[in-house]
Formats: structure tokens, sequence, C-alpha cells
């Protein structure tokens, strides 16, 4: 895949699907195939629920993105919400190209890999923009 095929599969909260570790069986929130955030309750991914209803490709196209409510709280790790940021202000293929980059070079994304536990969005907008020059890199 392509960036520009990567970023139109991006998740509506930022998640990078087709780099996900569940991507073999799951092709991410805006397909069919879809075993994510839609199917964790009865109401289904706020994220997900939120921009349908606003009718827009990702919580980086909303005027409050990222919100601060689910995946973007303090009770969960900052990646997501850093990457809307990133998404918002430098836009999603940009974001995009800087994941596959550091991909490349052994930057790690997914669950509880190379961009989370870094503790601050500092943290991970300098791992993405500086990939392995970044004192960060692991």
């Amino acid at each position: 895949m392509n960036v520009k095929q990567i970023a139109q599969a991006v998740g509506y909260c930022g998640l990078v699907c087709t780099l996900c570790h569940e991507s073999d069986k799951c092709a991410g929130c805006k397909s069919e195939s879809n075993c994510c955030g839609r199917y964790l309750s009865d109401e289904g991914c706020l994220h997900y629920n939120c921009c349908i209803e606003k009718g827009i490709n990702g919580c980086w196209e909303c005027k409050d993105g990222p919100c601060g409510k689910d995946m973007f709280s303090e009770h969960h790790d900052v990646r997501n919400r850093t990457f809307v940021k990133v998404a918002k202000n430098e836009g999603i293929e940009k974001l995009v190209e800087y994941v596959v980059k550091n991909q490349k070079d052994g930057i790690i994304y997914g669950w509880n890999k190379d961009y989370d536990n870094l503790g601050s969005e500092e943290a991970v907008i300098d791992l993405l923009h500086n990939g392995l020059n970044s004192k960060y890199a692991r």
C-alpha cells in the first residue's frame, strides 16, 4: 500500500489500522471487515459515531478534535491524541509518511510498541519527526 491508501484507512481516532497487529483480520473501522471500536460496546465507538454524525473523515477534521474523550482521555496513552494533533496540523498523509518512514527504519507502530508509553505528546512528536535521530528512539 502507498501513503495515500494507508492515509485513507486511518481510523477516525487516528489509529493507523493498516499497521495494526490485528490488520490481518481487521481492515479498520472504515471497512466492512471491522473488529475494532464499533463493536467494543452496545453504543459502539465514540469516535466512530461522532465522526459519522459530523460527516468527517477523522477527529483531525473536527474543530474540537482531539476532544479529550474516550481514547483521547488522560486515562489512555498519548499516542492517538498526538497522532490526531499531528494530522490536524500537518495533514493525515504527512502523519502516515512519518510512520511509514520510521517503520522502515525499525521504529515500530502498534499497541505497546515504540510510540506508546513515551509519557508526553512532545516525545511522540519528536519520535515522529526525527525518527532514529530522536532521543526517544529505542
